[in-house]
């Protein structure tokens, strides 16, 4: 005998499709939202109360003016639980246009009938006061969440809501008559607000609504917390990033008016064709119309701005945080912000995987911010129940993010990273340069065997002069103009190209003249480079302080042998660990020794009597990135040390000087700090007055007892391991120089020298 049986539903179902599946705060505000977006609102307020007062009277309201809802719509959609229009919609697009229909009605943003509980996880208790325009009463229902919680056995359905219709709406929340809509309201909070909680709340919707994908839809969002109207006040100077009270603008990168590089990939709706566009601070460089790879993607729309330094210094002064903590590459699905997809720490396109296999050939978070935008009818991309889950997992999501790889992110690594330092901004060039160096990155990016469904179109401004700096790639430029002449479809364009290949190869043929020229040049000034020239003689006071200090590194490697061999005739041998770190400290002063003969056999000035006159504040730059950092690299990562020249921008300080004075200055100054067990060490280099310069060695070691201050540069007075020379050679050197140094008594981390070089 068969029968059929029917499932029983617990009340704790409230706890798993509410507070479990909306993991925090944000998020449920972040959903009640596009309930109301989804109730065809133009109007959404949030509204916070009482939040400084004691615990129990904190509420939040939920106030927008969209469709309403009826009595039949309170039972047979908001207490039906699991039910959710957007399956009925779907089938709609199936068969409408989604221009036409969007323009008539918004898709929805809810996908599951849960973004109702997230009432529950912001307070336990709700009431929900809802109209629509033809009533002239109000619907209100009133909702304890704890009595879900009394008896998990009790069956979800046979816990009952209080229910009543008013006149009146009796709350204060807003002098606006209400015609029509809903309002939440929020009591009972499960955690408290504050004003930097609210603030934090603003930058989360900000991101909700993509108004590039909805059109011209009007939306509104403001957030409203009266206790914060004086603290608005004082921080209205900072920007609306500090600013609680007042709409919520929505942020979208081309309103930023970031000047850095960005591309568009776009799928046509009908999924045939593919567009690419590539622009650079406001200039067009190239656009590309081929046929679509992937058959089964449609109506998708990709923008990816590269974060250049001066964008991350706007995007921080307009946004009031770094970019790398406000995200990365956000998925819209029909205009709405699907979480956490390119939130701070979700990775969900693996862009920092990917870089760590390349480094700087590849971008990750941190270089690039844009968005991916999904329209119309996409039943492949459906958001996860757990509304920190993303979009499940189908090929499609795969295929996307392979899309968005290889069409936009792969071409905007190749123009900005591979096109010789084309956005660089450590290296100025020249206009003409630029327009050959993008030439060649925009040949780079379409040089693959044209089809007939392939078309192109560039600035033909980059297509004019070469100079100097591009004789050595001019056969490689006429081949890519030559690539390029396959693409463009007119007599005009080819006629154009063809003359610009016989004026690169007129200008190469006098630029090899003039190359052959400049490279003898460079042969009689070589010689005169820092570090290039050998020595002609030696001076007995340069010799007694090179051979301090190779006896003190020599006598350091002695002690060590000491050491060891007295271990190893001990009961207890040395461990590995223990001999791996006496090597470690042999071959770190055999380094330094070696680092002196270096610099003697091919230093480029005569140590005894020749002064060089150049730019001190380059050679103390490269001395301590090239010769200092490359012989004690090992040991100075293992010790984690980090050392930063940093002159003051600008700065230009030619003056006669003995380069061994600076060297020997350098590297006692560094090696004291070494010993301090410093991790960072910084020499700040400024203008002192018209005529000197300041150079600033400023550590995070342990410092220096003020007591010490006085002896610091005494003979054989030391406060570290060392023999107490070194700063007393420094003190000798900057008085032969009659320069001057002294430390700076007000550090109180570290310790800083302080030396002033004057004429």
């Amino acid at each position: 005998m068969s029968r059929q049986l029917k499932f029983k539903i617990s009340s704790e179902l409230k706890t798993l499709i509410g507070k479990e599946l909306i993991t925090d705060d944000y998020i449920a505000i972040f959903e009640l939202v596009k309930n109301s977006y989804d109730a065809n609102a133009k109007n959404v307020k949030i509204v916070f109360q009482n939040l400084e007062k004691r615990s129990g009277e904190a509420k939040i309201f939920v106030k927008d003016d969209g469709d309403g809802m009826s009595y039949d719509d309170l039972r047979e959609k908001w207490l039906f639980v699991g039910y959710s229009e957007k399956r009925k919609m779907e089938e709609e697009l199936k068969r409408k246009d989604y221009r036409d229909w969007i323009g008539r009605r918004r898709i929805f943003a809810g996908a599951k009938g849960i973004g109702r509980f997230s009432c529950d996880k912001l307070g336990s208790r709700l009431k929900l006061y809802t109209k629509k325009l033809n009533e002239n009463f109000i619907h209100v229902l009133d909702v304890d969440w704890k009595k879900f919680e009394v008896k998990p056995q009790a069956e979800f359905q046979t816990i009952a809501v209080g229910y009543e219709r008013r006149k009146r709406l009796n709350i204060e929340i807003s002098t606006d008559k209400f015609y029509k809509g809903t309002i939440l309201e929020i009591s009972s909070l499960r955690s408290p607000w504050n004003r930097r909680k609210i603030l934090r709340l603003k930058r989360h919707l900000q991101r909700l609504i993509n108004p590039m994908q909805i059109g011209e839809q009007e939306f509104t969002i403001e957030l409203e917390a009266k206790e914060y109207l004086k603290d608005d006040k004082k921080h209205r100077h900072k920007g609306d990033h500090e600013i609680v009270n007042g709409p919520i603008h929505n942020v979208v990168f081309e309103r930023l008016n970031m000047k850095t590089t960005n591309i568009t990939c776009t799928v046509d709706k009908d999924g045939k064709k593919m567009h690419t566009e590539l622009w650079d601070k406001g200039k067009f460089i190239f656009s590309l119309e081929e046929k679509n790879e992937y058959p089964s993607l449609h109506d998708i729309a990709i923008k990816v701005f590269y974060l250049n330094k001066s964008a991350k210094i706007s995007f921080n002064k307009l946004m009031g945080i770094p970019s790398v903590e406000y995200g990365s590459i956000f998925f819209y699905k029909n205009g709405i912000k699907i979480n956490p997809c390119g939130n701070f720490g979700d990775d969900w396109l693996g862009l920092d995987r990917r870089k760590a296999q390349g480094v700087r050939r590849f971008f990750g978070t941190r270089e690039v911010l844009g968005r991916i935008e999904v329209s119309g009818y996409q039943p492949n991309f459906v958001e996860a129940s757990s509304r920190d889950g993303g979009v499940i997992k189908t090929p499609e999501l795969e295929l996307l993010r392979d899309l968005f790889q290889k069409k936009a992110l792969r071409r905007l690594e190749r123009y900005v990273v591979k096109g010789l330092g084309w956005d660089s901004e450590t290296e100025l060039k020249d206009p003409e340069t630029i327009k050959a160096d993008s030439l060649k990155v925009i040949s780079r990016l379409i040089g693959r065997k044209p089809d007939d469904e392939t078309k192109i179109s560039f600035n033909k401004d980059l297509l004019k002069i070469y100079e100097e700096k591009q004789i050595e790639k001019t056969p490689e430029i006429i081949k890519n103009i030559l690539t390029l002449k396959k693409y463009v479809t007119t007599k005009a364009d080819r006629d154009y190209i063809d003359e610009q290949i016989k004026a690169v190869r007129n200008a190469f043929r006098n630029l090899q003249a003039e190359r052959e020229e400049l490279e003898r040049e460079l042969r009689l000034t070589e010689s005169q480079n820092i570090f290039l020239r050998h020595i002609t003689d030696e001076e007995k006071e340069d010799i007694v302080r090179l051979q301090h200090n190779i006896k003190i590194a020599t006598g350091t490697i002695v002690g060590y042998l000491m050491g060891l061999k007295e271990a190893i005739d001990s009961s207890e041998p040395p461990s590995s660990k223990d001999l791996i770190e006496v090597i470690d400290n042999i071959l770190q002063q055999t380094s330094l020794i070696s680092s002196i003969v270096l610099y003697v056999t091919k230093a480029s000035f005569d140590v005894k009597a020749e002064k060089i006159e150049k730019d001190l504040i380059q050679f103390v730059k490269q001395y301590v990135e090239n010769v200092y950092s490359e012989r004690y690299g090992t040991a100075l990562r293992k010790s984690r040390v980090s050392i930063n020249v940093v002159p003051e921008k600008g700065l230009v300080f030619v003056h006669r000087f003995r380069p061994l004075d600076i060297i020997m200055i350098i590297d006692n100054l560094i090696d004291n700090s070494r010993k301090a067990k410093a991790h960072n060490v910084t020499i700040l280099i400024s203008k002192l007055n018209e005529s000197d310069i300041e150079i600033r060695v400023k550590d995070d070691g342990k410092g220096i007892h003020p007591s010490d201050y006085r002896r610091i540069f005494e003979l054989g007075f030391s406060t570290t391991e060392g023999t107490g020379i070194g700063l007393y050679n420094v003190k000798k050197i900057v008085d032969d120089n009659k320069w001057n140094i002294r430390v700076n008594e007000s550090v109180k981390k570290g310790a800083e020298f302080i030396l002033e070089v004057r004429r």
